[in-house]
């Protein structure tokens, strides 16, 4: 199994919250994310 850290979690260091928001909402990124309310 993998033990190093993801491409993902790697362009989420380097790409600040807000610009990554941006992308998100350009994209429709959020299309079929579910929400888990506890």
């Amino acid at each position: 199994m993998y033990s190093g850290k993801y491409v993902f979690s790697q362009v989420l260091e380097v790409v600040n919250q807000y610009e990554f928001n941006k992308c998100v909402k350009r994209y429709n990124g959020n299309y079929h994310v579910r929400e888990f309310n506890c």
